[in-house]
C-alpha cells in the first residue's frame, strides 16, 4: 500500500493543535489571570477607600530593555490578551514580549495598573500563585524594588511537561507577572526575580 495514499476520514485522527500553540494558550490564560482576577479584587478595594498613594504610578513598558526589543504584537501577545478578555473597569491592562536580535522571545509581560487599595499585596500576590497551581512551600519572597514598593513573589508552574518559572510585583498601583516562553531554557528564580525588579524600575512611572 503507498504511504501517501489518504486514509478514509473515519480512520484519520483528530487533528490535534501543535504543542506550541497549546503552550501559548495555556500560558496565555496563567498570565491574564494574575494580571485580571487578582487586579479585580484589589480595584474593588481601592473603591472602598484606598490608600493614598493608590493609583499614582502607571506602567509604560519601554522600547528596549537589557538588549531586548519590545513586541506588542504577535501571536504570544494575542494569547496573553485573549485571556485577559476586555479591560476591566478602573484598569488598564498590559501585555507585551521582549525578543533578542533574532526576533526570538526571552521574557513575557502581563500586567494590569489601576489604584489597588490591597493591604497586604505579597499576600494577594501569594494567594494568586496558589490559585494557579503552586504550592505555597515553593513561593518564595523577594525585593520588590523601586519605585512603588509593595511585594514580590516568585514560583515555578509545571504546564505542557515543562517548567514555567515566573514572578510577580504588587503595590497601589501596578499587579504585573513577568516569566520566559515555555519553550526557553527557564532561568533561576533569583535571576528571573532580579530581571523582574530591573524591568519595573524602567516600566513604572508617575502617572500624568
Amino acid at each position: 500500500m503507498n504511504e501517501n495514499t489518504p486514509q478514509p476520514a473515519s480512520a484519520q485522527p483528530a487533528p490535534t493543535p501543535p504543542k506550541s500553540k497549546r503552550a501559548l494558550k495555556s500560558v496565555g490564560t496563567v498570565l491574564a489571570f494574575a494580571a485580571g482576577a487578582i487586579a479585580v479584587k484589589l480595584a474593588l478595594g481601592a473603591a472602598l477607600g484606598g490608600p493614598d498613594d493608590a493609583g499614582k504610578y502607571q506602567l509604560v513598558p519601554p522600547a528596549a530593555f537589557q538588549g531586548l526589543t519590545l513586541q506588542d504584537s504577535g501571536p504570544r501577545v494575542d494569547a496573553i490578551k485573549q485571556g485577559q478578555g476586555a479591560e476591566k473597569p478602573g484598569t488598564k491592562s498590559v501585555a507585551v514580549v521582549y525578543a533578542d536580535q533574532a526576533g526570538t522571545a526571552q521574557l513575557v509581560v502581563s500586567g494590569s495598573a489601576a489604584a489597588f487599595g490591597d493591604e497586604d499585596p505579597g499576600a494577594e500576590l501569594t494567594k494568586g500563585l496558589i490559585s494557579m497551581g503552586i504550592k505555597e512551600a515553593d513561593i518564595t519572597t523577594h525585593e520588590a524594588g523601586k519605585p512603588a514598593g509593595g511585594a514580590m513573589r516568585c514560583g515555578t508552574l509545571t504546564m505542557e511537561g515543562a517548567s514555567l518559572p515566573l514572578c510577580m510585583w504588587g503595590d497601589h498601583s501596578s499587579l504585573v507577572t513577568v516569566t520566559v516562553p515555555v519553550e526557553n531554557k527557564p532561568p533561576t528564580i533569583d535571576e528571573l526575580a532580579e530581571r523582574a525588579r530591573a524591568l519595573r524600575g524602567v516600566m513604572e512611572v508617575p502617572a500624568s
